[in-house]
C-alpha cells in the first residue's frame, strides 16, 4: 500500500509558479544560479534562519530571518513582503519565495500575498497553493496569523485591537516557552499621558445657531465613542492609567463553582454545592458571576514587566492597583485569563 508516492518528488526539488510572476520553493532550487536565471527570477524572498543570501550580486533579496515555530511572529512581515513582491511583479520582475522545505514559512508569505491581492479567504488561498505544491502545510501558529490577517482586513497595525491581542498572547506564549520575552517583541499599550487625545469637535464655529443644531445631532453612538476614550484613573491621585480600548473583556465564568477546589464559601450551602457539582452547566444563585477587576493590556508605565508575576502600582502615587501574571490568573467571576494584568475596580475610577 506504500508503493505509490503521495506526490511526485520533483515537486520538492523544483519551484512552482503560483500566479504569473510569483514562484514558491524550498531551498534546493536556490542553490543553482543557472536554474533561477533560467526561470527568469529577479527577486527572492528568503524566509530562513540563518539568513545569508547565496547570490547577492545576481538577485535582489528580501531576508526574513525567522524560525518555523508556532510562536514566530510572521504576520508583522506581511506588509513588507507584500510591497516587495507587488513592486517587483509590477515592474516586470519574477519573485521566488522560499524557506527550507517550501512547506510552512514561504507558503504563509505567499498565502498572505494572495489573500490581499485577490481578496480571498485563507482556505481559498491555501487551496490554490496546494494544487501546485501539495506539501504546503503552514504550522498552526501561522494559520492563526493568516486568519487574523483576514479579520483585520490586511491592516497590520498596532491600532487594531485584534492585532494587539495577538501580540499580547504571543508574548505570553514566548514567556512560557523561553522563560523571557525578547526586547524587540515586547509590545506595550501607550501611556494615556503620552497620547495627544482631545474631545472631538461637534459644533460649528461659524454661528451659534449652527452650533446648537450640531449639538442636537450628536448621536448616542458618538457620545459612547467619546466616553470610551476616557481613561481609567487611579482613585487616589487621579493619574490616567489606561484607555478603555486597552481593557480586555471576557465571558463570565461560573462564579463560586469555579473556586470550589481552592476554598470554601460560607454562604454556599452544602446541598447547593452538591447540586452544582451534579449540574455544573450553570452557576448557583449563591455564586454571582461578578467581575471585581479590570483586565488590561500591559502598559508602558508598568514596572518589572519582564518578571513572571508582580504587583501593579500607580506610576504617580505608588498605590497598589492590582497584580499581573504572564501565566494567567482567575477573575472573581471564575474565568481564567491568560496573561492576566488586573486592576481592582475599587482602586480605579472609570
Amino acid at each position: 500500500m506504500f508503493d505509490k508516492p503521495l506526490f511526485d518528488a520533483s515537486i520538492i526539488r523544483d519551484m512552482q509558479e503560483i500566479i504569473p510572476g510569483l514562484f514558491l520553493s524550498g531551498s534546493q532550487p536556490t542553490e543553482s544560479r543557472e536554474y533561477m536565471k533560467e526561470k527568469g527570477i529577479t527577486h527572492i524572498v528568503q524566509v530562513t534562519f540563518p539568513n545569508s543570501p547565496r547570490f547577492p550580486g545576481d538577485f535582489i533579496y528580501k531576508i526574513i530571518a525567522v524560525p518555523d515555530m508556532d510562536e514566530t511572529n510572521l504576520i508583522e512581515h506581511f506588509p513588507a513582503t507584500y510591497t516587495f513582491i507587488h513592486n517587483a511583479i509590477d515592474k516586470g520582475g519574477k519573485v521566488l519565495v522560499h524557506c527550507m522545505a517550501g512547506a510552512s514559512r514561504s507558503v504563509t508569505i505567499v498565502c498572505a500575498y494572495l489573500m490581499k491581492t485577490k481578496k480571498i479567504p485563507v482556505t481559498e488561498a491555501l487551496n490554490l497553493i496546494e494544487k501546485l505544491r501539495p506539501i504546503a502545510e503552514p504550522n498552526d501558529g501561522f494559520i492563526k496569523q493568516l486568519i487574523l490577517y483576514d479579520a483585520i482586513e490586511y491592516d497590520v497595525n498596532i491600532n487594531r485591537t485584534e492585532y494587539r491581542r495577538f501580540l499580547m498572547s504571543n508574548m505570553a506564549r514566548q514567556r512560557e516557552v523561553f522563560g523571557h520575552i525578547k526586547a524587540e517583541d515586547m509590545t506595550l499599550a501607550a501611556d494615556p499621558l503620552t497620547q495627544q487625545t482631545s474631545a472631538p469637535s461637534i459644533v460649528s464655529k461659524t454661528a451659534a445657531a449652527a452650533a446648537t443644531a450640531a449639538v442636537q445631532e450628536v448621536s448616542k453612538a458618538q457620545l459612547q465613542s467619546f466616553s470610551q476614550k476616557r481613561p481609567l484613573k487611579c482613585k487616589k491621585c487621579r493619574r490616567a492609567l489606561v484607555t478603555h480600548d486597552n481593557i480586555i473583556t471576557h465571558a463570565p465564568g461560573h462564579g463560586q463553582n469555579a473556586f470550589q477546589y481552592r476554598k470554601r464559601d460560607a454562604t454556599l450551602h452544602v446541598s447547593q454545592a452538591i447540586q452544582s457539582n451534579n449540574n455544573n452547566t450553570s452557576a448557583s444563585p449563591m455564586s454571582p458571576t461578578v467581575c471585581h477587576s479590570y483586565f488590561i493590556e500591559p502598559v508602558e508605565w508598568l514596572q518589572d514587566v519582564q518578571s513572571l508575576e508582580g504587583k501593579i502600582s500607580c506610576p504617580k502615587c505608588d498605590s497598589k492597583l492590582g497584580t499581573f501574571n504572564w501565566s494567567g490568573d482567575q477573575c472573581s467571576c471564575g474565568a481564567w485569563i491568560t496573561p492576566a494584568f488586573m486592576l481592582h475596580k475599587g482602586k480605579v475610577d472609570a
